[in-house]
Formats: structure tokens, sequence, C-alpha cells
């Protein structure tokens, strides 16, 4: 690897861990959370759902360049393309409906 692979990979790296670290801060409604304006806190379950679908990426990436034709590759694909349609679908056209269901049942939605 040359220097300049070595940069992104590192900055991608710092960029991962970071939006996590902000995430886990958040989602703990610690010091970070008490800061931000109610209007402008993030609705919990989006938080989950994105740190749920980068946790199968993390795991789906690795198998996938190291075994793309392997049927754990193919397997983990596949799972990690229904996530990712199903969040977004959920994120475009069904935000309402997955905020009526947490307030349905009784958890704070920020």
């Amino acid at each position: 690897m040359e220097l300049p692979e070595i940069a992104v990979l590192t900055l991608l790296a710092v960029l991962a861990i970071s939006a996590v670290s902000v995430s886990i801060l958040i989602l703990h409604r610690g010091r970070l959370y008490r800061k931000l304006q109610p209007e402008s806190r993030p609705r919990r379950w989006v938080l989950f759902l994105l740190l749920f679908l980068f946790a199968v990426f993390i795991v789906w990436f690795p198998v996938w360049t190291m075994w793309p034709h392997s049927l754990v590759s193919r397997s983990l694909t596949l799972f990690f393309g229904i996530i990712f349609f199903l969040a977004g679908i959920t994120f475009k056209w069904f935000s309402g409906l997955a905020d009526w269901l947490v307030k349905l049942s009784g958890r704070p939605l920020r």
C-alpha cells in the first residue's frame, strides 16, 4: 500500500469510530445528549437501525472481499442487501409508522 491509500483508510477508520462513539454517547443519554436542544436530538430508533446496519457491514465486507464466491459471502451479501433495503424503506416511507410504534410502546422517541 502506498501513503495516499493508507491515509484514506486511516481517515475512514477514524470517521467510523467517531460516528459509532457519538451514536453510543447519544443513546446513553449522557452529557452530549443533554447539551443538544430537545428538538435537535436524533430519534433513538434511527440510531439503533444505523448502528445495526453498520455492524452487519463490518461483518459482511471483510468476508466478501476475501471469499467473494463462497456460500457464506453470498448469504451475508443477501442479508446485508435486505437490511440495507429495509432501512432505506423505513427511513423514506415508514418513519411516521416507526415513530408511532415507538410512542405506542411507551419508550421515548428522542
